[in-house]
């Protein structure tokens, strides 16, 4: 996928849609308005987003994790591997920016996500960067990760991400198929029946029709119906909750609850640094009938007197959201008229196991032991 088969393709449902306050919805304004590149007009132009999310906050996300023992420490030297081998392919340059703050943030989303014990079905609502799918890749249990996004750039990186890590299992659905279309219509075939002196040495393309069993499928906002029809066992939506405009924002909180099964989750891991305010987040969602089970503000330090303390010395670098949707089990606990900010019921299971109580305090590695680590990786990068 390249920028101009991407406009192309967006062009066509533009025009198809034919109406300025639809498609307005889905305006990346935020991005727009705060100079971030929405646009590119080359691969290379990619490279700048590759280590742009969660700047220095490295050192935060390695204490809320408490730690890489030795198993975490392997996958997320995998994960930066496997990266690695992305970079190399797709991009000219030898020097790899190392994204430290970026992955781990994304390691943190995938132990969560872990947490939720039914999660073969999983939608994430703008990925930025991509680098979960480094992750998510590997998980077993996940058997289809579907994204939306409605940036081009990031929608770009995302989908040289995911053709990397998933290969012929990965789908994009901003691509247009001008065979399925049926373009290009001529009757050249019939016509040459007829004629045989046009293209002498022709010999008529032959093909062959495969079943395709996709684990990861990307969706540009015009293909949001696709979305709409399936039913998905976690959605998760990560640092961008306030950068969509309020319009947006209650479209997509009404995705949200169509399209997340009765005993489904909705996980957000920062609800992001947007000009639309939290409280208006929260009332989105809620509007739409999801009920919190969990709204934590951010907490790192661990000051047993902060207001948003949560037990055991459990520590979070942004503020995180559990909601779930009518008919979960949950629900009715969720709906406590009388529950106050922050919303924390650290005797919940399912809050217990996303946020990773059950970790144990490993080794807290330093940005400079981790580049070292990556480095000697690297090394035998094969």
């Amino acid at each position: 996928m390249d920028a101009a088969s991407y406009r192309l393709s967006e062009v066509l449902a533009k025009r198809g849609m034919r109406s300025l306050r639809q498609t307005g919805i889905h305006a990346p304004e935020y991005f727009e308005s705060t100079g971030f590149l929405t646009r590119v007009e080359s691969t290379e132009d990619l490279v700048v987003l590759l280590d742009v999310m969660h700047n220095n906050r490295y050192d935060d996300f390695m204490a809320e994790l408490g730690g890489l023992d030795d198993a975490d420490m392997a996958e997320v030297l995998g994960a930066y591997a496997e990266y690695a081998r992305f970079f190399l392919t797709q991009f000219p340059s030898t020097e790899i920016p190392i994204p430290l703050s970026g992955m781990l943030s994304q390691y943190a989303i995938a132990l969560k996500l872990r947490g939720i014990p039914e999660r073969k079905s999983v939608l994430e609502i703008g990925p930025g960067s991509g680098l979960l799918s480094f992750f998510l890749a590997n998980d077993p249990s996940i058997e289809r990760y579907d994204q939306v996004e409605a940036t081009e750039s990031f929608y770009l990186l995302q989908s040289l991400v995911n053709r990397h890590v998933y290969g012929h299992r990965f789908i994009d659905h901003a691509q247009f198929d001008s065979r399925a279309a049926d373009l290009g219509g001529i009757d050249f075939e019939t016509v040459r029946t007829r004629h045989k002196e046009i293209l002498v040495n022709y010999e008529t393309p032959e093909g062959l029709t495969v079943e395709r069993h996709p684990r990861a499928e990307h969706f540009p906002w015009w293909r949001l119906e696709d979305v709409a029809a399936r039913r998905y066992d976690v959605v998760t939506s990560n640092a961008n909750l306030t950068e969509f405009n309020e319009t947006a924002l209650r479209y997509y909180a009404a995705l949200f609850v169509q399209v997340l099964k009765p005993t489904g989750v909705f996980l957000a891991q920062c609800p992001g640094g947007g000009r639309t305010s939290g409280d208006v987040a929260l009332r989105a969602l809620m509007d739409v009938g999801l009920r919190p089970l969990l709204i934590a503000a951010r907490y790192i330090g661990r000051n047993p007197k902060h207001p948003a303390a949560l037990p055991e010395g459990k520590q979070l670098v942004t503020a995180n959201l559990i909601f779930v949707p009518p008919g979960h089990p949950s629900y009715e606990k969720a709906s406590d008229p009388n529950q106050k900010m922050p919303i924390i019921d650290a005797d919940d299971p399912l809050t217990r196991s996303i946020l990773g109580y059950h970790r144990k305090p490993a080794k807290i590695w330093s940005r400079e032991e981790m580049l070292g680590a990556i480095a000697e990786r690297l090394r035998d990068l094969g």
